[in-house]
């Protein structure tokens, strides 16, 4: 397996893109970082939080219904 990526990293990286596409957006982003570790990273551009808020609230619900 590659190298861990680092948290920090990634999280710059995700930022960068969001910034890049320059649309208001958010992005939850997680990875594999080791055989028993996971990182997850968040970052918005020009969205209220509460849109975003209300956008995560509704893929965490829709991952949970498709994954019961």
């Amino acid at each position: 397996m590659n190298k861990p990526m680092d948290q920090e990293a990634v999280q710059k990286k995700i930022e960068a893109l969001l910034q890049e596409l320059d649309v208001p957006s958010f992005i939850v982003f997680g990875w594999k970082k080791t055989d028993k570790e996971f990182g997850v990273v968040s970052s918005h551009h020009n969205i209220p939080p509460n849109a975003a808020i209300k956008g995560m609230s509704w893929a965490l619900n829709d991952f949970i219904s498709k994954s019961l």
